[in-house]
């Protein structure tokens, strides 16, 4: 079996870079290829996996009851739970203040128009993040 050895040699501008043992300067030192890193889902999904962390996130910094599990979730499977075209209404959920258990919060997802109409709604403290 051949292996790829790297070796380091200054260059002339003081820094350095690696060659393999034939003297080439080869890709297969860096990796796997970009390619593999391309996201084959849904940009909806995708937008509603990073909107739910970091809603998440910020719950657990301001001190609600949030498990690092359901932060911690990868994309592929917060796609195998929600799918490609996440039902905005399984996407919901709630959370309770860990000092103050009588604060709970609820944490919806609609279109922007949608929560614009929904406000007059309310009779209880909204907040909006975009």
């Amino acid at each position: 079996m051949e292996q790829n050895l790297l070796m380091e040699r200054p260059n002339e501008g003081g820094g350095g870079h690696q060659e393999n043992e034939n003297g080439n300067f080869g890709m297969e030192s860096l990796g796997r290829c970009l390619s593999s890193f391309v996201d084959e889902g849904s940009t909806e999904s995708h937008r509603f996996y990073l909107s739910r962390r970091t809603v998440l996130e910020m719950l657990k910094d301001r001190g609600y009851s949030v498990p690092s599990s359901e932060i911690d979730i990868s994309l592929q499977d917060f796609r195998g739970v929600y799918g490609q075209n996440p039902d905005i209404e399984l996407l919901k959920f709630s959370a309770t203040h860990i000092s103050d258990p009588s604060k709970r919060m609820l944490v919806i997802f609609c279109g922007l128009c949608q929560a614009m109409k929904a406000l007059d709604l309310f009779k209880f403290k909204i907040e909006i993040f975009q």
